[in-house]
């Protein structure tokens, strides 16, 4: 062993300043390398990658496959997407940590109203989820914004946090 940290010693002493500088900037570009590439694979999951403008025009059924994509971009396992009528005022149940949750999607031009927060706590106590969450692609009026922080379990996710949440999906 002796002989082998000799050996190590002896070529380090040998080696050129020049030489480790060489190795230190091939190392030094070798990491910012796989740094970029963990960056480019830090990818959106399909159906997520939609612009607002494509957001804005999406019918009903497409704004709740982006919501789901989204939501499995952010560690959530979609359990089911419900039908489109007669759906209990859930369009999709999912999971994460063990809690259930019912999700209601509106897109909708105009501000999302208390509805929405009713449909979304009826649907929650339906498929016996832990809490809700109403996603719009629009905003929500005060009275929703209210009736949601009265209850809770409602969380609310307009325009703005539905883009943040889009920007953090991660395949």
């Amino acid at each position: 062993m002796d002989e082998f940290v000799t050996k190590i010693a002896n070529y380090w002493n040998n080696l050129e300043l020049s030489t480790l500088l060489i190795a230190l900037g091939v190392l030094i570009i070798l990491l910012s390398f796989c740094r970029w590439m963990l960056k480019i694979m830090k990818l959106t999951p399909k159906g997520a990658d939609r612009t607002l403008e494509e957001i804005d025009n999406m019918t009903g059924a497409q704004f709740e496959e982006f919501v789901a994509a989204v939501i499995r971009g952010n560690g959530y396992e979609v359990i089911e997407m419900t039908k489109t009528t007669g759906d209990f005022g859930a369009d999709i149940i999912a999971s994460k940590n063990g809690e259930n949750i019912a999700v209601q999607c509106k897109r909708y031009a105009k501000p999302v109203g208390v509805k929405a927060v009713q449909e979304a706590i009826s649907a929650m106590k339906h498929y016996d989820c832990d809490s809700c969450l109403v996603v719009t692609n629009s905003r929500f009026t005060k009275q929703a914004m209210e009736l949601a922080r009265d209850n809770e379990v409602v969380g609310l996710w307009d325009r703005n946090f539905l883009k943040y949440m889009r920007d953090r999906a991660e395949k």
